[in-house]
């Protein structure tokens, strides 16, 4: 019996290791010179609950594209906002959900567009609070120098980067402290993480920390600041409004499909077909253009950024 030829051999190798390939969507977009597919995109640190939230809607769009040629609008999940950045600068992501500070992150490091305000769980914007015991003595954000704050995470936005750029715009150095054990350095506002925001709540109560952070939304759950410790705290700053989450789109997508999928988000709270996919897309209201708050308050955090943090994940 003769040997079959070698590459023969190696066809029918490599096409059956392809029955057992899972299409990955960027190398498919990479390798299709027709607009396809469109890549919907987010950061999170636990991608398959996010998928499943993104899908209706992800399919939603898919049909609204259809007349264009779009035959697929697939989801790539970021692991933090550098591979993301670097995601849009490749053109591997086409449509992306995020929290303010983020987006104007993306905005100004990989030239992504702010395009809508999403209103995430029903919410259009949502402001950042500070507070203390009412026992403390402070009234003012200038006398949490020398003290202690609890910020949420690093990738909140209510929770860390608005509190930071509040406390460098008056001018107040920032420490890091490792652990709520750690004697604070005079001079600075010295701020460590609680990882959640009862743990904020409970941290100021018990004197853990002078002063901590929430959003007014987290403020008023009863879950997460109960009544029976609410009645010892005070809120001592509010900032202004922020938008709740936002969509952008990479910057050289082809305009037809920038149009399509802004006209479709803009209408999907209109259309009863579109109602499953919104609410499973974090509890979404609608989606709208921005008012004249959220372009103000997207002003002062490109201001901000500099050469600043990077924020770690999406969050509130």
């Amino acid at each position: 019996m003769h040997n079959a030829p070698r590459c023969i051999v190696v066809s029918v190798v490599f096409a059956t290791m392809l029955l057992f390939v899972t299409p990955d969507p960027a190398w498919s977009r990479q390798n299709s010179e027709l607009p396809e597919l469109v890549v919907m995109s987010a950061v999170s640190d636990n991608p398959q609950s996010l998928i499943s939230s993104m899908r209706p809607l992800a399919d939603y769009v898919e049909k609204k594209l259809a007349p264009l040629g779009v035959k697929n609008v697939e989801i790539l999940i970021a692991e933090n906002t550098e591979q993301m950045i670097r995601f849009i600068r490749d053109g591997r992501v086409d449509w992306i959900t995020e929290t303010a500070y983020s987006a104007a992150l993306l905005e100004k490091r990989a030239g992504a567009e702010i395009a809508l305000r999403k209103w995430k769980q029903g919410v259009a914007s949502y402001r950042s609070i500070l507070f203390v015991r009412k026992d403390s003595g402070i009234e003012s954000l200038d006398q949490i120098i020398d003290r202690s704050v609890a910020f949420q995470h690093p990738g909140s936005t209510t929770g860390y980067f608005v509190p930071r750029s509040v406390f460098q715009n008056l001018g107040m150095p920032l420490k890091s402290l490792r652990s709520v054990r750690e004697k604070a350095m005079p001079g600075f506002v010295n701020y460590v993480f609680s990882g959640g925001e009862y743990n904020s709540a409970q941290w100021v109560h018990k004197g853990l920390v002078s002063a901590a952070v929430l959003s007014n939304l987290d403020w008023q759950r009863d879950d997460i600041v109960p009544a029976s410790i609410k009645q010892d705290l005070k809120v001592i700053y509010t900032s202004p409004p922020l938008p709740r989450a936002l969509e952008l789109l990479r910057s050289d997508l082809d305009p037809r499909i920038k149009a399509v999928i802004t006209e479709t988000l803009l209408a999907a709270h209109e259309d009863p077909q579109a109602s499953e996919a919104l609410h499973a897309y974090h509890g979404t209201f609608r989606f709208d253009r921005l008012d004249s708050a959220s372009i103000q308050a997207l002003g002062e955090i490109r201001k901000s950024l500099g050469n600043g943090p990077v924020p770690a994940a999406g969050a509130p």
